[in-house]
């Protein structure tokens, strides 16, 4: 090592502990020769812990790892991916901190020996400050494109340097679109052909119009709409020159808010002078300083005569009170508002007036007394009116329902009264023909009549339309009856109105108090719930009877479960078995449906068929039942189980459905069920007077080959003429000629129907074979195909099929 500072000479030696970076020499090996000072303060080791040491202590991994074959391969080949061109690397400090430095290597050779000479020079605070500068930079440019109005840059030409994104919502351009083109796009004429002049000026004398002061200018959109802005413009010197920073602040809201504020203004102006209620100001002496038209109009003064009047001479009487009032609303703190009512006097009279007071401070600041009032002496008059109304019918001014039954509560418990609920018959046909007013005139004349034909103490009420109830004291049924025969009589005399004779006739129902019930209400809908029994008797008057009603709740009840049962699939269709006569083998079967209800128990098919056609749910039960059988077909044919045709009954309403046919073809569509498997069964009924839409439902389900059977046949309206028009495939003889078999009268009964049936080409089926005599009887007529309980019962559709 002497040596080698003897041949390097006291000068290099200076130089290598004076200079700023790192200098480190090693050998070929790598190892450490020398270890400037500059050396020890950037890795913090001393130069007697690192001479002698491989050089490779001041690296992380991998350089660490791969430095001496990195250093070996260039000794071997010569080419250097190093020496003579440095690069940015990392080093490795005592403490164990990794640095970012750049590496320069010299190679040196002295009487004949290698050595390499490594500078390194610390970029720890260099890397630092491009960080914090990309950092700024960053947060600059967030600032610029956050920025909720438009920021723009030009540079002394006038050409865009900088466009922000609320720039570009501002005019419709793209950042792309802009940057380099002159600013003047961005301005409509006259400006635009004014502004380069402007900036030669400014840059020429100095002097500005708009830098530091900002004015309300228009901007130009890229659409060719203008729009109202305020400009405000900064000046910034950079190296590259003179940068001009505007900021666009768009005014359109701002100037629509002006242009509503002012129209608001006029509107509110307009309000108070054509609001229907009474404005005024008082000052603080109570004197009239402002009165709407209203104001003038109800008090019949004009503005002159009411401006600077003393509000107090429009009170009539003591005004005291008043005083009070508007003296509470000058002293009061927190501006409340005081309500009060006062009688008050005009040309014409007295009236009252409804007032609310509350201070607020005129254009100049003055607290004054503004006034609002409303005229309520029609108001007091129509609650009078409301009231009567309310328990009042308008038309004949009897009470009303709910009146009728309170005032029932006041007679005595320990009388018998009758409930009288009378309704006209065909009332609606008077209104279609002579008119409403024709109509309301008879209502009046009725309702006079009832009133002067009951001489005892009554209660009369009006429910609605052409219904009077009267209640009535009375000692027994007899007077009842007596007394509902001569309402009737009074309400069916002639009635003459705007020359017109009317003639009416009346029902009238009858409900005992407290024979039938000791509730009022349910008193009054028993005898409303026998008008329609009324009107099947011959004097066209009926008594409730308990009997009638329970039969009339049977219905309501069936009617309403009928409901759930549908809703919830309560209702389960059963089979039974069609078969070949001769060898009892199954041809197809009949759907029949079958009700457990949880409330009311085991209901006859025949009950609540009957129901659901008169309560309008004949359809949804049918279809109820196509479905469950179309859904059971589809999965016996998804499992391969062999499967008749099965027939399902159809009600009459249903039958002249437009939709019957479509509802079958989707849904056998659907489930994927060919149509051959099913039968429909139709009664007499629909096929005696067939309509159009029944011939052509019976048209289209024939034509996609259903079969349709007319089941019960001969225990309706049959006849030859009617059965030689019949368009269906099959008849059934009904259960009740089958019964008569054994009768020679019932043979021949049979055997007509059966020669019948051949004459025109219909299959016949028998229903309700009960034994093998029934049987035989009918295959000696001619008859093939039964079904009845000798062959099965009918079973639940899930057991018979799988």
């Amino acid at each position: 090592m002497d040596k080698l500072i003897d041949d390097l000479g006291a000068l290099y030696k200076a130089l290598l502990d004076a200079a700023a970076d790192a200098i480190i020499v090693i050998d070929m090996n790598g190892v450490m020769l020398n270890f400037s000072a500059s050396a020890e303060q950037l890795f913090l080791y001393s130069k007697e812990e690192c001479l002698g040491q491989n050089v490779s202590m001041l690296m992380p991994q991998p350089d660490r790892q791969l430095h001496d074959s990195y250093l070996k391969n260039y000794q071997r080949s010569g080419v250097a991916k190093i020496i003579g061109l440095g690069r940015d690397v990392m080093g490795l400090k005592k403490d164990g901190t990794v640095f970012p430095m750049h590496l320069s290597v010299g190679k040196a050779c002295i009487k004949d020996k290698t050595y390499y000479i490594g500078i390194c020079h610390d970029l720890s605070d260099y890397k630092k400050t491009i960080s914090e500068k990309l950092q700024i930079e960053s947060l600059q440019n967030a600032l610029f494109d956050a920025a909720v109005d438009g920021i723009i840059t030009i540079d002394d030409r006038g050409l865009i340097q900088s466009f922000n994104h609320a720039s570009e919502v501002l005019f419709g351009y793209s950042r792309e679109e802009v940057l380099g083109k002159n600013i003047k796009m961005l301005m409509p004429s006259p400006f635009k052909d004014a502004h380069d002049q402007y900036l030669k000026n400014y840059l020429t004398t100095n002097k500005a119009q708009i830098i530091g002061v900002g004015r309300d200018v228009p901007g130009l959109r890229k659409d060719g709409s203008i729009f109202p802005m305020h400009l405000s413009v900064g000046k910034a010197q950079v190296a590259e020159g003179k940068l001009f920073i505007g900021v666009c602040h768009d005014l359109t809201d701002y100037q629509n808010a002006l242009m509503e504020l002012s129209q608001a203004e006029q509107r509110y102006k307009s309000i108070v002078e054509c609001q229907g209620q009474i404005i005024c100001r008082l000052g603080s002496d109570f004197k009239i300083t402002f009165a709407n038209k209203s104001f003038q109009h109800i008090f019949e003064c004009t503005e002159q005569e009411i401006i600077g009047m003393h509000f107090i001479n429009f009170i009539k009487g003591d005004k005291s009170d008043i005083q009070q009032v508007l003296r509470d609303v000058v002293s009061n703190k927190n501006n409340a508002q005081l309500h009060c009512k006062t009688p008050m006097v005009r040309k014409s009279g007295n009236f009252n007036i409804e007032w609310w007071f509350t201070k607020v401070p005129n254009d100049v600041g003055i607290d004054e007394i503004q006034g609002f009032g409303i005229d309520i002496s029609d108001k007091e008059e129509a609650i009078r009116e409301a009231a009567y109304l309310k328990n009042h019918d308008a038309l004949t001014g009897m009470l009303n329902s709910d009146a009728f039954v309170n005032a029932l509560r006041n007679w005595s418990r320990d009388t018998r009264y009758a409930i009288f609920y009378t309704d006209c018959n065909h009332f609606g046909l008077i209104n279609n023909r002579f008119g409403f007013d024709i109509g309301d005139k008879m209502l009046l004349e009725a309702s006079r009549r009832l009133k002067n034909c009951i001489k005892k103490q009554a209660i009369f009420c009006r429910p609605g339309a052409d219904e009077f109830v009267v209640a009535l004291e009375v000692d027994n049924i007899y007077e009842a009856s007596e007394q509902a025969e001569c309402l009737l009589e009074c309400l069916e005399h002639p009635y003459f109105l705007d020359d017109n004779e009317i003639r009416v006739s009346g029902k009238i129902g009858i409900s005992i108090y407290p024979d039938n019930s000791t509730d009022l209400v349910s008193v009054i809908r028993q005898a409303e719930s026998v008008l329609a029994r009324a009107k099947s008797s011959s004097n066209h008057i009926a008594f409730y009877d308990p009997l009638h009603n329970s039969v009339m709740q049977r219905l309501l009840d069936v009617e309403q479960r009928l409901r759930i049962a549908l809703e919830q699939c309560l209702l389960q269709v059963f089979l039974q078995p069609k078969v070949c006569l001769i060898n009892s083998t199954i041809v197809g079967y009949e759907a029949l449906l079958r009700w457990s209800d949880p409330v009311l128990g085991f209901v006859s098919p025949a009950e609540f068929i009957k129901v659901a056609e008169s309560m309008g749910l004949a359809i949804l039960v049918d279809r109820y039942v196509i479905k469950t059988v179309l859904e059971n077909i589809s999965r016996c044919l998804k499992e391969k189980a062999k499967i008749q045709p099965i027939a399902i009954n159809i009600t009459s309403s249903h039958f002249d459905d437009p939709s019957l046919a479509d509802y079958i073809f989707d849904l056998s569509e659907r489930m994927s069920v060919p149509l051959d498997l099913i039968d429909l069964e139709v009664t007499e009924g629909v096929l005696l007077d067939m309509g159009e839409q029944v011939q052509n439902n019976l048209k289209r389900l024939r034509e996609r080959g259903i079969k349709v059977y007319l089941d019960d046949f001969g225990t309706g309206y049959s006849s030859l003429s009617y059965i030689k028009k019949l368009t269906v495939d099959a008849i059934k003889i009904d259960k009740s000629f089958i019964d008569e078999l054994n009768d020679e009268t019932g043979r021949q009964l049979v055997s007509a129907i059966v020669a019948i049936a051949n004459a025109v080409k219909l299959e016949v089926i028998a229903e309700g074979i009960e034994n093998k005599e029934q049987a035989e009887i009918l295959l000696k007529l001619g008859c093939h195909l039964g079904q009845g309980y000798l062959y099965a019962k009918p079973e639940f559709i899930e057991t018979v099929l799988f």
